[in-house]
């Protein structure tokens, strides 16, 4: 089986996505951002070189002449370089060039449609002409109108253009600047990520998931032996009563109730289950229910064998967090005076946990709701902080076992739940001779319903909740 993902890989990778995202969201919104700024700027530099040419009286003055181009081939050349574009480019009405960075140019006409501004009006945009992919503006060129009520009439055209290498080059060199702030964003994101993992780690103890749940289960424990001793106590300081006052036969009496009815031991409490683990289990919990009036029963068809191999051990450790879980809903909703049953045992292939209690049971309406984290039925109180973990701890094993869990309403008329876990091929097959005699217990008369197992299943107040 693949080792899960500790808790502080799962914590440092999440923060590293995080941050990544939104360093790479922010580099790429930025970097578009700059793009259209600096074509903005570009656009506005070269309108007002194109609009300079159109409106210059040189210019203008020499379409009128023999060569306009020996006139505006120069002034065109001093504009360009100055103004720092690819080129300026002054034409006639039939779009045939006056000047043009290679004189060879000259007197041809563009490649470029020069419909646009022939018709008066200002075209940008993305072309490629002779020069190469350029980024340009062309602007018309207006002769001198006949009269005021006449418009002026088009007479060329002026076009200024810069490479599209050029800009790309420009853009290139202020997004060095970017993305060394981006990668020294990313950079510190993590290390700050990382202090995260290891401030929450501490604060955690260094504990993983299934540590914590091991703790609380060693909490239950804890609470069960401080009754057991407080009620030992009692026990002793009746004792003690008694002979001081002289009442031996009393005292002897005491003791022997106390003996029968007062001393809980594992075999008492689960005589069918071999495991070590699970009948301490189930013998502590019987002492905190019976603490707090209410009544565990564990089914006399249990039966559960000691595990002999490492995967069994594993499963027989899942099965505690189930079954610790299970009886601690179970006795809250039971409440004083209150009764508790449980049922364990294997069936087939499969190890099967069932708990039932006499409370209030679960709204059908809440089946899928109460294996959420930090979901409960339970009313606020001094444990509030705890509530709405047990069954989510539940779920999260029998989605890792690839097993299953099933609510509904038992024998007893509280909620019941039923999980079964996998058992691996080679546990399964060492403790193949008490399968059969489990399985008959926990298969037929359960107490899960009328018709045991199925009354769950197929019972209308008991929707499946399958991993």
């Amino acid at each position: 089986m693949r080792r899960a993902m500790t808790l502080r890989v799962q914590l440092l990778a999440l923060q590293v996505v995080i941050v990544l995202v939104l360093v790479c969201t922010t580099g790429l919104v930025a970097s578009t951002l700059q793009e259209r700024q600096l074509r903005e700027a570009y656009v506005d530099r070269m309108s007002g070189v194109a609009q300079s040419v159109a409106r210059l009286p040189a210019i203008h003055d020499a379409f009128d002449d023999e060569d306009p181009a020996a006139t505006i081939q120069p002034i065109a050349e001093v504009i360009r370089e100055a103004s720092e574009v690819t080129y300026v480019v002054v034409t006639d009405e039939h779009g045939v060039r006056y000047s043009h960075p290679d004189p060879e140019q000259i007197g041809q006409r563009v490649s470029t449609d020069p419909s646009v501004p022939l018709s008066g009006k200002v075209w940008t945009g993305t072309q490629t002409g002779t020069l190469g992919t350029s980024w340009r503006v062309k602007v018309p060129v207006f002769g001198d109108a006949a009269d005021d009520s006449t418009p002026a009439p088009v007479i060329g055209t002026a076009s200024v253009g810069i490479l599209e290498s050029e800009l790309r080059a420009d853009l290139t060199d202020d997004r060095g600047w970017l993305l060394a702030a981006l990668a020294a964003s990313a950079v510190v994101g993590v290390l700050c990520a990382a202090w995260v993992t290891r401030l929450v780690r501490r604060r955690i103890y260094l504990l993983e998931p299934e540590d914590i749940a091991t703790l609380l289960e060693t909490r239950g424990l804890t609470d069960a032996l401080r009754s057991q001793s407080h009620e030992f106590a009692n026990t002793v300081h009746v004792i003690s009563g008694l002979l001081e006052l002289g009442r031996t036969e009393e005292a002897v009496a005491f003791i022997e109730r106390s003996g029968h009815g007062g001393l809980l031991t594992a075999s008492a409490v689960a005589p069918g289950v071999g495991s070590p683990e699970i009948a301490a289990l189930l013998l502590v919990k019987a002492i905190t229910a019976r603490e707090r009036g209410v009544t565990l029963d564990v089914a006399d068809e249990s039966a559960l064998d000691t595990p002999t191999t490492p995967d069994g051990s594993a499963l027989h450790t899942d099965a505690l967090i189930v079954l610790g879980n299970l009886i601690d809903n179970a006795v809250d909703a039971a409440g004083p005076d209150g009764r508790v049953r449980v049922l364990l045992g294997t069936e087939g292939a499969r190890l099967c946990l069932q708990v039932d209690d006499d409370g209030p049971g679960i709204p059908a309406a809440l089946h899928h709701q109460v294996f959420k984290a930090g979901f409960s039925t339970k009313v606020p109180g001094d444990r509030e902080h705890s509530r709405g973990i047990g069954l989510a701890l539940v779920r999260r094993v029998v989605d890792r076992r690839d097993g299953e869990v099933v609510l509904g309403t038992g024998d007893l008329g509280g909620a019941c739940v039923r999980v079964e876990l996998p058992v691996p091929a080679v546990a399964a097959g060492g403790r193949a001779r008490a399968g059969a005699g489990a399985a008959a217990g926990v298969g037929v008369g359960a107490g899960v319903g009328a018709g045991g197992r199925a009354g769950v299943r197929a019972g209308a107040e008991a929707p499946e909740a399958r991993s």
